[in-house]
């Protein structure tokens, strides 16, 4: 829409304030969707049942059972919005630990976009029990995942619990209360402090995102505040959780070393190398950035040295000039000096010449 505010006839010239009206896509990463019968044929074939790999200007699709991707582009949503039958929200994953896992090698089928051979060698079998279950009854469930090759037995991942969730959709809820939904669609695996203890998870990382100075009111210190405080604090570490499990979403990302944990942790990486080979999401040493102080002083490559030692007493250039109260021309400076700037012999100075005989 537009709006006139103000107007100058005798200049002919008027202000208009402008309204656009934006509508986004309300799906978000790690979404679980049930695409109509007719929109997963047109994308290949794939699955009726996805999850949300990404989203930028397309929407990127993923089958959780056989890895098939696919792309929907953003003409071919608009033309028939998609409700998420499950939302990627903390309080709808499900914690579970991982028994056991086995490589599933799959047949081709001609009447469909096979998945890729990367995402064929991904995909395995695991064996999993819900954390809540442990010591309790001996539940076990198996199942197929697109991230079954990070997974080994002892680790920890997070899902959507399809046996005991109600879906909003109809046709959705009847296939899973027929059976014909899988019991548990496993999202990703935990990594770090985020297995045991998530208060302290953040402790316990390798690596940290920088952020700018916030400055708190006063009236932002009351109780409803503090609430909001901690509402952020969990959607950071939710944030957090996403950026270590997934390489393509960090590549354009800074990650910078932890100031506490990087000496520690990098011998424990190092040993754990050869364990967890396979494992290419994981945050390493080598995609992170030494922090930058601007307080540090100097490096220590800079200052002069005699036989590898420091030398003791150095002055940085000027430093003795300007505590004297003298003024002083650094050498780039020194460069550009004119003649006629520089010091010049006055004719006809005697002084000293009583000294010289």
């Amino acid at each position: 829409s537009k709006k006139l505010i103000g107007t100058d006839d005798k200049s002919n010239v008027a202000n208009f304030k402008y309204t656009n009206l934006v509508e986004i896509c309300p799906l978000c990463k790690d979404d679980l969707l049930y695409l109509p019968t007719k929109t997963a044929r047109q994308h290949g074939n794939i699955s009726q049942l996805v999850l949300v790999k990404g989203i930028s200007n397309v929407i990127h699709l993923i089958d959780p059972l056989s890895g098939q991707t696919a792309t929907m582009m953003a003409e071919a949503y608009w033309r028939n919005p998609i409700r998420p039958i499950i939302t990627a929200a903390r309080s709808r994953f499900t914690k579970c630990v991982v028994l056991g896992k086995e490589a599933v090698v799959l047949e081709r089928n001609q009447s469909k976009k096979s998945a890729t051979r990367k995402n064929r060698n991904r995909l395995a079998s695991v064996t999993i029990a819900r954390e809540r279950d442990l010591g309790m009854n001996d539940d076990q469930i198996e199942e197929r995942s697109h991230v079954g090759y990070l997974l080994k037995a002892g680790d920890v991942c997070i899902g959507y619990d399809l046996k005991e969730t109600q879906l909003v959709e109809d046709e959705a809820e009847e296939m899973r209360s027929t059976g014909k939904f899988p019991d548990m669609i496993v999202v990703r695996k935990l990594y770090g402090g985020a297995v045991n203890d998530e208060a302290k998870s953040f402790k316990t990382r390798i690596w940290k995102l920088q952020r700018l100075d916030v400055d708190v009111a006063e009236s932002m210190k009351s109780s409803k505040a503090r609430k909001d405080a901690e509402a952020d604090d969990m959607d950071e570490e939710d944030f957090m959780r996403e950026v270590e499990a997934d390489r393509e979403m960090r590549v354009k990302m800074n990650l910078y070393k932890a100031k506490k944990k990087a000496t520690t942790d990098e011998e424990n990486s190092e040993m754990d190398e050869d364990k967890e080979e396979d494992d290419d999401q994981k945050v390493t040493l080598e995609e992170l950035l030494d922090g930058l102080a601007l307080d540090a002083g100097p490096d220590k490559e800079d200052r002069p040295t005699f036989d590898g030692l420091e030398l003791e007493g150095y002055i940085a250039e000027g430093e003795k000039a300007v505590a004297d109260g003298l003024k002083y021309v650094g050498r780039e400076e020194s460069r550009n000096v004119q003649t006629k700037d520089a010091a010049m012999p006055v004719s006809g100075n005697v002084f000293g010449q009583e000294f010289m005989h």
